[in-house]
């Protein structure tokens, strides 16, 4: 396997599903930190990309990505929302540590309703990551860092009550992906969610990107937002640890 500096190499792979390859995309855009590693230096029949401890692997051919699967050292590996034939792959030689299986959604454009949105959606300032942290699933001593990065640097979505606090959310993470999405719960089933999940969806649109978002396959609320609003689901993802 070789590293390559140049995205060209491997275009006609992310192009060749642009929806399962989103993420490689997502994370070329919206990060500095990666580097891509291919099969082949002269005609590249697959990938990994490799973004912080993150990697993302990718190939139309499964016979490619299970070789480079096997020239890997996968020990202590973390996986990024990769398709589950992939981590299937994996876990049947390796032993897993962690992971969260989730379904990869996307929207179309002409399917972005925006007469549904029925409240004043702002975006998130820098100091209401503080009330996002505080709900945030994944709440750990670097999150806070995380989801100002997120306000800062990409789209987000807010409504805010009386006193100016956020009691609906959602931003766009490095990835790319729309997340960190909740609604406080006393202020739910007034439909604020919609909302949010639509204008961001806009914004998204917007900046010249496409709307998707990993939903957790047991998450039955979440995804039915998802496909109320005009999410379609592509498949199922896993993000992952190696022991």
């Amino acid at each position: 396997m070789h590293c390559v500096s140049d995205v060209e190499m491997i275009k006609h792979l992310l192009d060749y599903d642009k929806i399962a390859t989103i993420n490689v995309l997502g994370r070329m855009r919206f990060t500095k930190n990666w580097k891509i590693i291919v099969d082949n230096i002269n005609r590249p029949k697959g990938f990994i990309l490799k973004s912080d401890e993150w990697n993302i692997i990718y190939s139309p051919e499964d016979e490619v990505a299970k070789n480079m699967l096997e020239n890997m050292n996968l020990k202590g590996q973390d996986f990024a929302g990769i398709l589950k034939k992939y981590y299937d792959l994996i876990k049947s030689r390796e032993e897993i540590d962690w992971e969260e299986q989730c379904y990869l959604y996307y929207m179309d454009k002409k399917d972005l309703d925006l007469t549904r949105i029925k409240h004043e959606v702002k975006e998130l300032r820098v100091k209401d990551a503080l009330v996002v942290n505080e709900y945030y699933t994944y709440k750990s001593k670097d999150s806070l860092e995380y989801i100002i990065d997120c306000i800062k640097n990409r789209p987000s979505s807010a409504i805010f009550d009386e006193n100016g606090v956020p009691i609906s959310w959602a931003v766009v993470r490095e990835d790319g992906s729309m997340g960190i999405m909740y609604t406080k719960e006393e202020y739910r089933g007034k439909g604020l969610a919609v909302s949010v999940s639509i204008d961001l969806a806009k914004k998204v649109f917007d900046i010249g990107w496409v709307p998707y978002v990993h939903i957790v396959v047991d998450n039955i609320p979440s995804i039915k937002l998802a496909e109320s609003i005009g999410f379609k689901r592509y498949g199922e993802i896993v993000w992952f640890g190696v022991k």
